[in-house]
């Protein structure tokens, strides 16, 4: 049902705005069924395998109704296919990353209960048996990885036991560390009374200090009484050389001369031992870091067998798609032979041999073929009916225009001609209301409703998006023109003249501006006319610039706000009445946001209030939209060759009586009609009542009777010869 909602979206969005995007990527039929695919939970499918076998579905569903072939290649390049894939990819990267640690660390020793899980051909050494490590990796996810490792993932895992099994992990490191980090902070606070060379020393001192605080040196010089010492028990730290009191003499002269800064440096160091009092110094971290860091080394190994496995699941899911070999393709081989044989072997009938090609063509497309999806056949008429028709056209022109040859008989030929040109682009049937958008039940409720709002008013590249920019701009542009005149140009005149002349200025109790004026002075001395005439001239040019440039304006304000309404009243012609409500709210919000476009809103309201009173129209069918009179229009293609080049009535006839018996066989089965809507779409099926257009009839009559009375009129003027 999903892919009728992406039908119906595809065929309103084309009815409304067109194809408007610069870049189509964003809504694509694989983006639209990806987009499907999203707007699943977890819960709607059993696991992840089901999840991705939906996604190569789609991929399956995509190169159905596009016509590719659904190869490795195609399945790979679907959006969907790939999203779920890489998303479980990611997964099984981050429970391996748990999984693999844990197996790690048992085989050290750091975990003492054996994983659910363990692989048999990893190392147990227990090199680390005497410490602890927290890893617990669930049981699902260990079954899970150990299927997905294989021989290279537990020779790295070995190789990473091995290596750090062999390792000596020294506690003395640790503990310099963070007496290191501790020393440096205080020795920070030296910076406002001494160098790098006196920071460098109060490191050291402060270092000593918060090692003899730990009882893990005998001495410290001038190590503060105020500073506890409680013993740690650290194994493995061993003491350099016994520091001298005389390196840092200097120093604590210093810090006895700024009691304020002395007094923060013994707070920091006090806080530092304390919490180096309490802080449990064991390798353990070390040895958790370089399992994690050997972890990362192995992961990517897990990603490439991941994308192994990727491509072998493609590669059976395409196999056991059972492959569409079509061979009729091959009826251009048979033309051909016939061709050969005709005029080879039997001669007597190679005059014929064209119009039965022709005649077999038509039966082909009639009653096997589908010119709407079948690429070949496509590209094949594209070639051959289309380009014969327009020559044909263009030749009937062409003599019309030469008095000498103008005739009757050509002048039907071009009316038959300009039937054929127009009835592809006819509505094959009145309103149909069961194409009404608020028919399709269920639709607004569907991911590709929200979907078709952003692409017709919601999107920033959309049509009414770029419209509403437009005229914004516009708007904008006119407002800081008109203001930049009245606040600038015309203020600094006003003031030059108030300057030069002696005017004042004031404003009345009405809010007048008055403007007063000396009896005289020598500015406005007629001796002085060229100067003031001058500084007026300039203004009336600045004012007259903003006239020309206001016009324009005007013009396009106008030019903007018709196309706004105009795209507007065709949004609203068809859309819903939920899709009516939601773009009325969306453009009011847009407009209304902002006073200066307020006008424009309300001319929204005057010419489309009455549209949302009415009924939604329903979608107009063309002729060309449906297969079976897709169908019928190449063949009146055709016919033009039929009738113009062959010029066998015998042909001609059994060509007509084709035409004509295949479109009574069509119109009693209307009722279920499968609408064409766009290449690479799927078809779109709707039970309807129908109702054919009776302008439809009355064309199709006329090119059936003009075609009888070519026939006619040239074989009695001698034109067509058996």
């Amino acid at each position: 049902q999903d892919l009728d909602y992406l039908s119906i979206y595809r065929m309103y969005k084309l009815q409304m705005v067109g194809s408007i995007e610069k870049k189509e990527s964003s809504t694509t039929i694989a983006g639209l069924l990806t987009r499907h695919l999203g707007a699943f939970t977890d819960i709607d499918f059993r696991d992840n395998d089901d999840r991705i076998a939906y996604s190569a579905f789609l991929a399956w569903v995509l190169t159905d109704i596009s016509g590719k072939p659904f190869e490795t290649y195609t399945l790979n390049e679907m959006p969907a296919y790939l999203e779920v894939f890489n998303s479980y990819t990611t997964r099984v990267r981050s429970m391996a990353e748990t999984v693999y640690k844990e197996w790690i660390a048992f085989a050290l020793g750091l975990v003492k209960s054996k994983p659910e899980a363990f692989p048999e051909e990893l190392t147990i050494t227990n090199s680390f048996s005497s410490f602890n490590l927290a890893v617990d990796a669930p049981a699902e996810s260990e079954q899970e990885i150990l299927s997905l490792s294989d021989t290279r993932i537990l020779e790295a895992l070995n190789s990473t036991i091995s290596t750090l099994s062999s390792k000596e992990y020294r506690v003395d490191t640790l503990v310099d560390e963070e007496v290191n980090r501790l020393a440096i902070q205080t020795a920070m606070d030296l910076a406002q009374i001494s160098g790098p060379e006196m920071m460098a020393s109060g490191r050291e001192l402060f270092r000593l200090w918060l090692l003899r605080s730990m009882a893990l040196i005998d001495y410290a010089p001038f190590f503060p009484e105020s500073i506890p010492v409680k013993p740690k028990e650290l194994g493995g730290f061993e003491l350099g050389t016994e520091p001298d009191d005389s390196e840092y003499r200097e120093l604590m002269d210093v810090l006895e001369e700024n009691p304020e800064i002395k007094a923060q440096v013994f707070e920091k160091i006090q806080m530092g031992a304390q919490l180096l009092s309490i802080k449990q110094f064991t390798p353990v971290g070390l040895i958790e870091n370089d399992i994690t860091s050997e972890v990362r080394k192995i992961i990517p190994i897990q990603t490439n067998i991941m994308g192994r496995i990727r491509n072998e699941l493609s590669a059976n899911l395409v196999s056991s798609v059972e492959k569409k070999i079509d061979l009729w393709w091959l009826r251009i081989v048979a033309y051909a032979l016939m061709v050969v044989l005709g005029f080879t072997l039997f001669d007597s009938v190679k005059k014929y041999l064209l119009g039965t090609i022709i005649i077999l063509e038509t039966l082909y497309i009639f009653f096997i073929g589908n010119i709407t999806v079948g690429i070949f056949d496509l590209s094949l008429h594209s070639i051959v009916a289309l380009p014969a028709f327009a020559f044909a056209f263009i030749l009937t022109v062409s003599s019309l225009m030469n008095r000498r040859k103008r005739n009757r008989v050509l002048l039907l030929k071009l009316l038959m001609l300009v039937l054929i040109a127009i009835l592809p682009f006819l509505n094959l049937f009145n309103e149909q209301t069961e194409l009404s958008m608020d028919s399709f039940d269920g639709f607004y409720d569907s991911v590709y409703y929200s979907t078709l709002k952003s692409d017709v008013f919601l999107a920033p590249e959309s049509m009414i998006s770029l419209q509403t920019r437009e005229l914004n701009s516009l708007v904008s542009s006119e407002l800081n023109t008109l203001k930049r005149v009245l606040r600038i140009i015309i203020t600094n005149k006003l003031n030059s003249f108030s300057s030069e002349a002696g005017l004042t200025y004031s404003i009345d109790a009405n809010g007048r501006l008055r403007v007063t004026a000396p009896a005289f002075s020598e500015y406005l001395s007629i001796e002085n006319q060229a100067v003031y005439a001058s500084e007026l001239q300039d203004l009336t040019k600045d004012i007259n610039s903003f006239i020309r440039d206001s016009n324009r304006n005007s013009k396009g304000y106008a030019n903007a706000v018709s196309k706004l309404l105009d795209t507007s009243e065709t949004i609203v012609k068809y859309a819903g009445q939920t899709m009516r409500k939601d773009f009325t709210t969306s453009l009011e919000d847009t407009l209304g946001s902002r006073p200066e476009l307020s006008i424009a809103l309300d001319d929204y309201h005057q010419r489309i209030d009455p549209l949302l009173e009415s009924k939604p129209l329903p979608i107009p069918v063309k002729v060309y939209r449906v297969p079976e009179f897709a169908a019928l229009v190449v063949a009146l293609f055709l016919l033009t060759i039929t009738l113009f080049v062959v010029k066998k009535p015998v042909i001609s006839y059994i060509h007509l009586a084709v035409i004509v018996v295949f479109l009574l066989i069509q119109l009693p089965g209307l009722s279920d009609l499968n609408l064409f809507v766009q290449g690479g779409s799927p078809m779109l099926s709707v039970p309807i009542e129908p109702s054919i257009n009776i302008l439809f009839l009355v064309v199709f009559a006329g090119i059936i009777v003009l075609s009888v009375l070519w026939i006619l009129l040239s074989h009695k003027k001698g034109s067509v010869v058996e």
